[in-house]
């Protein structure tokens, strides 16, 4: 009757301790049976103590019902109390599982990487699955306590009470997990996003040495290539834009929708235009630099032209052939005078030249960086055979790039890179030296514009002194002619006298 079975301690000896208990009740069975059929017979007999054997069979009869039924309900107990046992094992694997659940639910890691967040999505869909998996487990449970307390368990309310807080526990699952997929969603789209800003700040950097590049092109050709290159530069920074748009839009909605990481997203985002902002400013400002660069080269190249012209002609406004007789004069005089008015046309030119040198934004002499460079000198003209190769002309200087390969070096030319035969090039000093620097202060556009409207003086100079020497030496023939003829019609008259 004692009430151990409410101890689970050393429960399977206490059940194996009642389970002997039992055999030796059965096994003593014989014995009562003995005793209350000797009391019988003799009741029967007509004994003279039949009413005292009756109380006393009737006393042995009840304490050994009684024995029995506490035995059965202790036996029955400690069934049980084994059964609970068993039911309280499950309880214990599943708090213990709900334990580890709950805690990976309370992490903060939602991942610092885009291939990070997948990772764990992949664990949280596990989690999910493992969850769902542990439901048919709960049924058990609730099941299993339903029965206890249907059959009365001796500690039912206390089974009750276990299962509701499990089944609690498992119920609050829900929401947490559900938090924590939504969250690392939005871990996943802003590190997609971030993935996304970073590709565009790559695609800026890659994008920023030709358009930071001060190489502004060494002559005409050069600069108009220059152009070429830096239009499709342009071309492609324009056709990005769409792209940065879409990336913009997608971090701006996000912010908007109060994303756990706004702002990181803003603060990259910020910087990303930025970034872009800049690279546009200076692609414009490059256009600028070039067009200015190409305004100038074309003014020198006109320039050029036009001393080309002049210098053609100066040998024939300085000529100090004034013709042998009058005949010969008048022709060169005649030839002069259409000098003179080429001359005087060209005056144009020369004003068309000074109104292209004020215009000019430019007003030096495109001159390229090599400070801190390894250059080379073309020795000889060479015509690229393959896109690899680059052209060059005699006495053009190169940035030499590498210089490995004894038979052909890499180098670069007007922010072109490709190979030349390097027995076609020899190595030189990038600095400008004493005569070049000089070349490039006297090269101004004013100092250019000086030098041809002096040339151009000069010319008229010469032609107008030309044109009056012709005309004194056509003036002299002719007095050398008239006198001739008025010292003949002399001599005639003393003949006639």
């Amino acid at each position: 009757t004692d009430d151990s079975y409410l101890d689970p301690t050393n429960l399977n000896g206490k059940v194996q301790k009642h389970q002997n208990f039992e055999q030796e009740l059965n096994a003593n069975k014989s014995r009562i049976d003995e005793v209350l059929e000797s009391g019988i017979e003799l009741k029967e007999s007509g004994h003279v103590q039949s009413e005292r054997i009756q109380l006393k069979l009737d006393e042995i009869n009840d304490l050994w019902q009684d024995l029995i039924k506490s035995a059965e309900k202790k036996g029955m107990r400690l069934a049980e109390a084994s059964q609970q046992q068993q039911y309280n094992r499950g309880n214990e694997d599943l708090e213990l599982w709900l334990s580890e659940v709950e805690g990976q639910l309370l992490s903060e890691d939602y991942g610092k990487d885009l291939t990070s967040v997948q990772n764990l999505q992949k664990k949280h869909a596990l989690l999910e699955a493992d969850v769902g998996a542990h439901q048919d487990r709960i049924d058990g449970i609730r099941i299993s306590s339903e029965q206890f307390v249907n059959a009365g368990h001796f500690d039912a309310e206390n089974i009750k009470t276990k299962y509701d807080a499990l089944d609690g526990r498992y119920g609050n699952l829900m929401k947490p997990m559900s938090n924590r997929k939504v969250r690392l969603m939005d871990s996943l789209a802003v590190q997609q996003l971030f993935r996304d800003v970073e590709d565009e700040e790559a695609w800026i950097r890659e994008k920023e040495p030709i358009i930071n590049s001060t190489n502004r092109g060494r002559d005409l050709i050069g600069v108009q290539n220059l152009i070429k290159k830096h239009q499709a530069s342009m071309s492609e920074i324009n056709n990005h834009e769409p792209r940065i748009d879409a990336v913009s839009r997608t971090a701006q909605n996000m912010v908007e929708d109060g994303h756990f990481a706004s702002d990181d997203i803003k603060n990259r985002l910020s910087t990303l235009h930025d970034h872009w902002n800049q690279l546009k400013e200076k692609a414009n400002q490059r256009k600028q630099d070039l067009d200015d660069s190409l305004q100038a080269h074309q003014y020198f190249a006109d320039a050029s032209e036009a001393e080309s012209w002049m210098k053609e002609k100066e040998p024939l406004a300085g000529n100090a052939d004034y013709g042998k007789d009058e005949d010969a004069s008048e022709a060169l005089l005649k030839k002069h005078d259409a000098l003179m008015s080429d001359l005087d046309a060209f005056a144009n030119t020369i004003k068309d030249l000074k109104e292209m040198a004020d215009a000019c934004r430019q007003q030096e002499t495109p001159v390229i960086d090599m400070m801190g460079k390894e250059c080379v000198m073309a020795l000889y003209d060479y015509t690229e055979k393959s896109p690899r190769e680059v052209s060059m002309k005699k006495g053009d200087v190169l940035t030499l790039l590498n210089s490995n390969n004894k038979d052909w070096w890499k180098v670069e030319v007007n922010d072109r890179q490709g190979f030349v035969p390097a027995a076609y090039v020899k190595k030189i000093d990038p600095s400008l030296t004493a005569s070049q620097q000089q070349l490039v202060d006297s090269s101004s556009v004013g100092s250019r514009e000086a030098q041809i409207e002096k040339l151009y003086d000069n010319l008229i100079e010469l032609g107008s002194q030309r044109r009056k020497r012709l005309e004194e030496t056509c003036q002299a023939y002719k007095l050398v002619r008239e006198a001739q003829e008025l010292s003949n019609w002399i001599r005639t008259k003393e003949q006639h006298a």
